[in-house]
């Protein structure tokens, strides 16, 4: 059956569209209601950015266990509906003036846990709805060309509706959007077996996860490489939305348009990285993505007229993108292909761990930094950072390790 004509993963298709559409407006609209509206300076942005990822710290081990042991379609569907309600206590606190930091830190961290779960259930559910190995490379391809799509789509409407109507309206939106994909999702009626029963306690069914995961010297060094540069990722997006605002004077929807060129990377990886890997295979392109992920270093070199450093931090932002989303299709592909399903879950959270468990230090880094260097200096040297993946993955590229079965004489 071609994706085209399978009818539960295009609804499940449709569905990440609209709440991808609506998290990509509160990730520009929940830091500038922080910015603007309560105030937060460069601790408070750290804060806040380190809540966002602890989940995946304290919580990842866990919930793969925890989706390796339930029905997953099931438990996307709950996710969905638990990030609406949380994401709606937002504006409804902002219309009755009580809105303050602390409830953005527990939404933050509370979404992002529900955020985390159902990640790891996605990854491993898309080969229930995708049965033909074939053809994950081209679902991957798909989901990330959606994600890249609403990328595109999302910061734009979401600096427009913060220009407009407020950041509160923005995240409404978002918390609509999660609510209509829960009910999308479920009208797709796609397969959602339950898991093979399993009586293993869960420190040894943690280790099963983590034995899985390091059985793949191609997904450990893709999986270390962007755990460090996420790391100095974590800590240029706590500075990020201060500095355009606060030193550059861009407005919301100036910044929506950054996003906005910004995520043509991503949506270019979704359109190309199928083609590409076919032609010229998956290890050395590898390579070359992890160098994009340097564009970083643009945002404290752009300077000059708003219409240039628009342009030069969107172009940063479209090389970013497109190398992490490259990466990130490659990554999935291989775990798909060479991990048992009743795995997936769990070597997903360590994949998860190891990635985004480093957010919070990032976080708590950045805010830091950017207190006592200043806002550019610390991008600057954040910046560089962000290219600490590249030894990591030019290295098992020279050892043949990122290659695809397929690709192997």
């Amino acid at each position: 059956m071609s994706l085209r004509r399978n009818r539960p993963f295009a609804f499940f298709w449709v569905a990440q569209l609209l709440s991808n559409a609506g998290t990509q407006v509160s990730e520009l609209a929940v830091p500038l209601i922080a910015v603007l509206t309560l105030s937060a300076g460069p601790a408070s942005m750290g804060v806040l950015t380190a809540l966002e990822a602890l989940p995946s710290l304290v919580l990842a081990l866990f919930l793969g266990v925890f989706v390796d042991r339930l029905r997953r379609g099931r438990l996307l569907f709950w996710c969905n509906i638990g990030q609406g309600v949380l994401i709606g206590t937002v504006p409804l606190a902002a219309a009755f003036d009580v809105l303050t930091m602390a409830q953005l830190y527990v939404v933050t961290f509370a979404v992002g846990g529900l955020a985390l779960a159902y990640s790891l259930a996605h990854t491993a559910y898309i080969p229930v709805l995708v049965p033909d190995r074939r053809q994950l490379t081209a679902a991957n391809s798909s989901i990330a060309l959606t994600d890249s799509v609403t990328a595109v789509a999302g910061p734009g409407l979401g600096g427009l509706l913060v220009q407009l109507l407020t950041a509160p309206v923005a995240i409404a939106v978002d918390s609509a959007s999660f609510l209509v994909a829960a009910v999308l999702q479920a009208s797709g009626r796609g397969p959602d077996p339950s898991p093979i029963a399993e009586k293993t306690r869960f420190l040894p069914s943690v280790r099963a996860g983590f034995a899985a995961f390091r059985g793949q010297p191609g997904i450990v060094a893709i999986t270390a490489g962007k755990g460090s540069f996420d790391f100095f990722q974590w800590a240029v997006i706590a500075l990020y939305i201060l500095y355009a605002v606060r030193e550059l004077h861009l407005s919301p929807a100036a910044i929506g348009a950054i996003a906005v060129l910004g995520s043509l990377g991503p949506l270019l990886a979704g359109v190309i990285t199928t083609p590409v890997s076919r032609r010229f295979g998956t290890t050395w392109t590898s390579v070359v993505a992890a160098i994009l992920l340097g564009g970083n270093l643009l945002t404290p070199l752009a300077a000059g007229p708003d219409l240039l450093v628009i342009a030069t931090i969107g172009l940063g932002q479209f090389l970013l993108g497109l190398g992490v989303v490259f990466l990130i299709i490659v990554r999935s592909t291989m775990l798909q292909r060479s991990i048992e399903p009743g795995l997936l879950g769990r070597a997903g959270s360590v994949i998860r761990l190891v990635e985004w468990g480093a957010g919070p230090l990032g976080g708590l880094f950045g805010g830091l930094l950017g207190a006592t260097l200043g806002l550019r200096p610390g991008l600057v040297l954040l910046g560089i950072g962000t290219l600490s993946a590249v030894p990591w993955i030019a290295t098992a590229a020279a050892r043949g390790h990122l290659s695809m079965p397929d690709e192997r004489g």
